[in-house]
């Protein structure tokens, strides 16, 4: 992370990144980084993961929060979200979809109240991950009965979250055949290396070599 990104993130001034809070694009690169490696000793599962990369491109690489910021615009579009005096039905200056929330016709709390917008705004900023911006603007949307964010919420965690959970499984299916393929094992989070047995040749330079050494050692000694 640049020092730019790292300070203006201190100061409040700038929100993180898509490309710093997405599990998708993570995902997406460390499974890039590895599948070509397992194409000679895993064909089938060089194939799989090819196919989960091609059909990601497809996905929306944004995170949770750009797409609830993206949903909330296209509400706004057109529509003034509160009451004004310019119409006579007050439910005429917001989209059918808010149709149905207590403060339909009268001032939508998600994108008018300010405590509400600047509450949104923290959360966005200081979340650690999707999960925890998910877990937050539930609670915010239930709060303020803001069934709209809590569809999108829901239909965000409905469309990535088998995905990931296909991706997090071929990763380790990758780590398990390179690590066979090198010849190390891991265990409690320790990677061994076993390196190759020396060939016959080799072995028998070595088992001189150790003679030599301690015939020296031997006529050395009082």
């Amino acid at each position: 992370m640049s020092t730019n990104i790292t300070t203006s993130r201190r100061n409040g001034d700038a929100s993180p990144t898509d490309e710093e809070r997405t599990e998708l694009s993570e995902l997406r690169r460390t499974l890039a980084n590895k599948y070509e490696y397992v194409r000679d000793d895993d064909p089938e599962l060089y194939r799989e993961i090819d196919e989960w990369l091609r059909e990601s491109v497809s996905l929306p690489d944004g995170s949770v929060g750009s797409a609830v910021k993206s949903r909330l615009r296209e509400l706004k579009r057109g529509n003034k979200m509160r009451d004004h005096r310019r119409i006579d039905d007050p439910e005429e200056a917001f989209p059918d979809a808010c149709e149905g929330c207590p403060h339909y016709g009268v001032a939508c709390p998600m994108v008018k109240r300010y405590s509400v917008t600047k509450t949104m705004e923290r959360i966005l900023r200081t979340a650690e991950s999707d999960e925890d911006v998910i877990e937050k603007l539930t609670d915010l949307a239930i709060e303020w009965d803001c069934h709209v964010v809590l569809d999108e919420l829901e239909a965000y965690q409905d469309s990535y979250g088998d995905f990931l959970e296909r991706g997090y499984e071929l990763n380790a299916r990758a780590v398990d055949t390179l690590s066979a393929g090198t010849g190390s094992e891991t265990t409690d989070g320790v990677t061994t290396q076993f390196d190759e047995q020396p060939s016959p040749e080799d072995r028998e330079a070595i088992e001189q070599t150790i003679d030599a050494v301690m015939g020296d050692e031997e006529g050395d000694a009082p």
